[in-house]
């Protein structure tokens, strides 16, 4: 999987920084004050869980600039750690501090998961269909530069898209995006931020950000995900189907 390229913001860049730096300053002060409190340092497992949280948040450091799925491993990994010391400090050895350092962390962890679950790095795409027809997917057609390519949309949420495309096409450049639906045609218009290349000779991952959402946008675009989603539950019906009538013969 090659490296995320991104259209960058430098304000979005400084804010997930912030919000890395505050994970791992909490959840190392609460290792620290845990290890004061129960006078352990110098021990086997003191050194042990130090190298544990150095290594696990150099990764994720490294997982999250470069934007592969690692992150979510690292993720659940670092929440495991917390939630551990939630409970132990609830209902073990009760210490109002720890819990607060570990609350705090978890909030943080949970808001820097929802950024980085957006269609412009982290795409909701069922990879583990190879089927396309099969897959929910919405064909349709992106311009850009005078020039009509087809595409997948694979992804649709918080005013931003995932596209799928084999064209390489230019970071902040902007474009428009058709769907044709049934009798009807939804129009997509924004800009790319992002653009990765999952497994070469495979398509394209662009995310787009959208722009001009007045109030019809939006209900045109609420409308597209209500049909999108009904279409979804169609194919899956379709796929079992399919499935039983391959059985039968």
């Amino acid at each position: 999987m090659r490296k995320l390229l991104e259209n960058t913001n430098s304000e979005e860049i400084k804010r997930i920084q912030i919000i890395q730096y505050i994970i791992m300053s909490l959840t190392f002060c609460m290792f620290f004050f845990v290890r004061s409190k129960e006078l352990s340092f110098f021990k086997v497992n003191f050194y042990a869980e130090l190298i544990f949280l150095f290594f696990t948040f150099r990764f994720y450091f490294k997982a999250h600039r470069n934007k592969n799925y690692a992150f979510w491993g690292l993720t659940i990994i670092i929440a495991l750690y917390l939630i551990k010391n939630i409970l132990q400090f609830t209902f073990v050895d009760y210490n109002i501090f720890v819990l607060y350092l570990a609350f705090l962390a978890s909030i943080f962890l949970a808001i820097n998961s929802f950024l980085m679950s957006s269609p412009l790095y982290y795409p909701r795409v069922p990879w583990w269909e190879y089927d396309f027809r099969y897959r929910g997917e919405l064909k349709g057609s992106l311009k850009f530069d005078n020039k009509v390519y087809d595409i997948r949309l694979s992804d649709m949420r918080r005013n931003t898209v995932s596209v799928q495309a084999f064209e390489q096409l230019s970071l902040g450049a902007e474009v428009k995006i058709d769907v044709p639906f049934g009798d009807d045609i939804f129009e997509i218009n924004g800009f790319i931020k992002t653009a990765r290349e999952v497994i070469p000779g495979r398509p394209i991952r662009y995310g787009i950000v959208l722009t001009t959402l007045n109030e019809s946008d939006k209900k045109r675009n609420a409308m597209l995900m209500k049909m999108w989603n009904l279409h979804k539950k169609a194919v899956i019906r379709r796929k079992f189907a399919d499935f039983k009538e391959e059985s039968g013969n």
